[in-house]
């Protein structure tokens, strides 16, 4: 039977970057064996404070932002669809009408106020809370929606609840941990069907995976506690469960679970700071997933494809190190084409004013030269506005200019001569490239008998305002002889 994975995430917010560690490792999967890579929209919690229907655009855009767009899935459709849980709701209702028939689920008419009672009860007591089956029991069912029908004087819609087995174990097998044990006297009967017509995710979720033909379940490690519930379902209906997998936790680096107090967790977050798709990708698969003895950090996608296996998914929580991806970021930035990170950066140039939307002819041709002067110093593309902003922005001395810069390299006594000179040999310059600019300046710190970086520095802070750049002349070139002359002048003016 051919591999078919599935990623089912639920519009409750932007993604968060686990789930889409999710969605990675059950991509490599199905690209590793020749397999289909389905998603399906888990749509059925409406409760107001979690149903966040706009965050279903973000997951789209988070799948297509790293390359791993399903073969089926609610965009494009598929032979098993729907793939939005919200509009298969009678197929659940026939499903779980059947285990009733079957006598594996029945039907329960308690009220909200008598299942709230029933949980302070418990609380009180120092019991684990849970339903106690009251309606498990055919005539104290019929009594309790007799009573609901006097009190409310419509006939009462009742939920649907699984008929755990009060008995016995429930085995989970799993391709990380192994064999788990649950007792079944400590599972509650699972709610299937709630009284609005909508499933719960076990029902929704075991029925969808059949049907779609889903051979292997990966999901995160945080459903592991309810994997017994999960099981039950599936031998409830008498299906053959897919395999299951369960990648690690990921923590934070205090090695508490991560969350917003750690920094960003959601995964679009980094996508907006300007973090590229390869970066991502393979930073991702390595919390929690090993290629062997070697250990090495950065692989390209075919690499990984080539190497992943679900042994070498690790069973210890991965920690999510935010230097880390810094770093390998900077390293996937630097070795790729200029031109694209130009393209990148564009939409942060334009946000903070730099150039125009769209970009002027002459801004663009700016923008070529100087962000590629940068990409060896850029760890995130948002860096690119503090990095290159000087060359766009009109510096006017003193204004625009590090007060420390100025400090220090503009009260050396060559000052003004060296700006005279300087102005004088760049205007006579018949070529603006850096070769020629360098040599010129050689020039004028041998007439001025001060040693080379006396020139340097306080040239590079009455061009640019500051004091760390690209080098100078790549600086020079890139800001272009008029500009270059514009602000040596300005600063010979007034200093």
């Amino acid at each position: 039977m051919p591999v078919r994975v599935r990623y089912a995430p639920s519009p409750t917010g932007s993604p968060h970057v686990g789930n889409l560690r999710t969605a990675i490792y059950n991509w490599l999967l199905a690209k590793k064996e020749g397999g289909q890579f389905i998603a399906r929209l888990e749509d059925t919690d409406r409760t107001p404070e979690r149903y966040v229907p706009e965050g279903v655009w973000e997951i789209e855009e988070s799948l297509r932002y790293l390359g791993i767009v399903p073969d089926e899935w609610w965009v494009t459709g598929g032979p098993k669809g729907p793939y939005i849980q919200s509009q298969r709701l009678d197929i659940y209702k026939e499903y779980a009408e059947k285990l009733v028939a079957e006598g594996k689920a029945y039907y329960c008419y308690c009220s909200k106020e008598r299942l709230e009672a029933m949980r302070k009860e418990q609380q009180a007591r120092g019991v684990p809370t849970g339903y106690d089956r009251h309606c498990r029991d055919p005539q104290r069912r019929e009594q309790m929606r007799l009573k609901r029908l006097s009190e409310e004087g419509v006939e009462p819609t009742p939920v649907i609840r699984l008929a755990m087995p009060l008995e016995g174990q429930t085995v989970v097998h799993d391709l990380v941990r192994g064999e788990i044990v649950y007792e079944n006297r400590s599972q509650d009967d699972q709610i299937l069907l709630k009284s609005d017509g909508y499933p719960t995710y076990f029902l929704a979720c075991v029925v969808d995976d059949h049907l779609m033909g889903v051979t292997h379940v990966i999901r995160g490690d945080d459903w592991l506690s309810s994997a017994a519930k999960f099981m039950a379902v599936i031998q409830a209906f008498g299906w053959e469960p897919p395999k299951l997998v369960h990648p690690p936790l990921i923590l934070g680096p205090d090695r508490k679970k991560l969350s917003k107090r750690h920094g960003a967790t959601q995964f679009m977050e980094f996508v907006r700071e300007g973090y590229l798709p390869e970066a991502l990708f393979n930073f991702l698969v390595l919390l929690g997933w090993s290629a062997g003895e070697e250990n090495r950090e950065i692989m390209s996608i075919p690499e990984i494809i080539e190497r992943f296996s679900l042994e070498g998914l690790s069973e210890h929580p991965a920690v999510f190190d935010y230097d880390k991806l810094r770093w390998m970021n900077g390293y996937y930035i630097r070795h790729s084409e200029p031109g694209r990170i130009v393209g990148m950066c564009l939409p942060y140039l334009i946000k903070s004013g730099l150039i125009s939307d769209p970009p002027k002819p002459d801004e663009l041709e700016m923008a070529r030269r100087v962000i590629p002067l940068e990409m060896e110093r850029m760890k995130v593309l948002s860096e690119v506005t503090d990095l290159v902003g000087f060359f766009f922005q009109p510096l006017d001395y003193p204004h625009g200019y590090e007060e420390k810069a100025v400090a220090k390299w503009f009260g050396v006594p060559h000052l003004k001569p060296m700006l005279e000179m300087e102005i004088e040999a760049y205007e006579a310059l018949p070529e603006w490239k850096q070769e020629s600019l360098e040599k010129a300046t050689r020039e004028v710190a041998e007439r001025l008998q001060v040693p080379f970086a006396q020139v340097v520095h306080p040239t590079r802070v009455a061009t640019t305002g500051r004091t760390v750049g690209p080098g100078l002349f790549d600086t020079l070139w890139g800001l272009g002889r008029e500009r270059t002359l514009m602000r040596l002048r300005r600063v010979l003016q007034r200093v």
